[in-house]
């Protein structure tokens, strides 16, 4: 050959395309020749290839197993979403939840067969778009400007894949989960990162799936309180002192709250207990956060409701929506310096 092509530098095999049809056909004629002179040897090799053929369609039926089927099957699911097993949607829970650390707790922790976990990166992008000027309820341009910015978050996107609703072509027929439950640490970063994804699913079309009763909050601890051998888990610094004052000696709670000496009687009571401030859901072991924010039978958790059943009634809600999450500073300084006095529970 004038100008042969070899596949590698090692030259081990020959690639020149006018040769190959020369190979093929005498490889087939002595083949073809030898296997019925030997039929013993044909039929043997014809039973690899049919032994390799069904492992493999044994293979792809195990893998098909892991995904849920029928109306509710995606073409390609989260690869970080721990699915449940059962394929029916009704008592399903999707818990969205904020890291792999969490995710990892959670994956453990959870009953595999109607619990799923989708961890989320970080914080996802504020959703919120502004409708300039006067309109009746949302115009087609405000939706595409909102599935736009929603549809440029790749966290957004694995999200919306693993709901199964679609987008564009939303159909909450095509739900996956009876319950959507955002699990995020009790602290002002897990809080954040709640309203940014109650800001998504407000958003059109997904505001369906509240006005449906889908979505719902997890009340995940943020203390565990242990005294001789017993332990108690405690939502918040309310819930804490609450706690702390009912279990103290009654005749010293008529100290005036928030005076010096209440502070110091509360510190001595403190010092009684053995006070764990769970950082994260991350730091529950997959025991704990079963008992606390998995199990049915003792977790709290909180239906997400419009104020008039639906969005567009809903008016004082989205006006609220557009306050806090809005681009606009100057109705979000005026609301935080309007109700300043009024914290009680200050987490910065």
């Amino acid at each position: 050959m004038p100008d042969p092509k070899f596949s590698s530098q090692t030259k081990d095999k020959l690639v020149s395309s006018e040769i190959r049809l020369i190979v093929e056909s005498v490889v087939s004629d002595k083949v073809s020749t030898w296997f019925d002179q030997n039929p013993s040897i044909a039929r043997g090799v014809l039973e690899k290839i049919t032994q390799a053929a069904i492992a493999r369609d044994v293979a792809r039926k195990a893998r098909d197993s892991v995904r849920r089927k029928g109306a509710f099957e995606l073409t390609g699911l989260p690869g970080k979403l721990a699915d449940c097993q059962i394929q029916k949607k009704e008592g399903t829970e999707l818990y969205i939840v904020e890291g792999d650390s969490a995710g990892g707790s959670a994956k453990q922790g959870r009953v595999r067969e109607y619990q799923a976990v989708l961890p989320l990166r970080g914080k996802i992008l504020n959703t919120f778009v502004n409708v300039n000027g006067k309109t009746n309820g949302l115009t087609g341009d405000h939706n595409n400007k909102a599935l736009a910015k929603m549809m440029s978050s790749n966290e957004i996107v694995t999200l919306i894949n693993a709901l199964g609703t679609g987008s564009k072509d939303f159909n909450i027929e095509n739900l996956r989960y009876d319950k959507i439950i955002i699990m995020t640490d009790a602290d002002v970063d897990g809080s954040h990162i709640r309203t940014l994804l109650l800001t998504f699913f407000n958003n059109y079309p997904f505001n369906e799936l509240i006005e449906n009763g889908h979505l719902y909050l997890a009340q995940p601890p943020l203390f565990k309180i242990t005294k001789a051998g017993k332990s108690v888990y405690i939502k918040d610094e309310k819930s804490l002192e609450d706690f702390i004052l009912k279990a103290a000696d009654k005749n010293k709670i008529k100290i005036k709250k928030n005076s010096k000496e209440f502070d110091r009687f509360l510190e001595e009571q403190r010092q009684k207990y053995s006070i764990q401030r769970f950082k994260g859901l991350g730091e529950m072991n997959p025991d704990e956060l079963w008992e606390t924010t998995l199990n049915p039978e003792n977790r709290t958790l909180l239906k997400v409701q419009y104020s008039k059943g639906t969005k567009e009634k809903s008016k004082e809600d989205q006006k609220m929506i557009q306050i806090l999450m809005g681009d606009d500073v100057g109705p979000r300084k005026d609301f935080i310096t309007n109700n300043a006095l009024d914290v009680s529970n200050l987490d910065i």
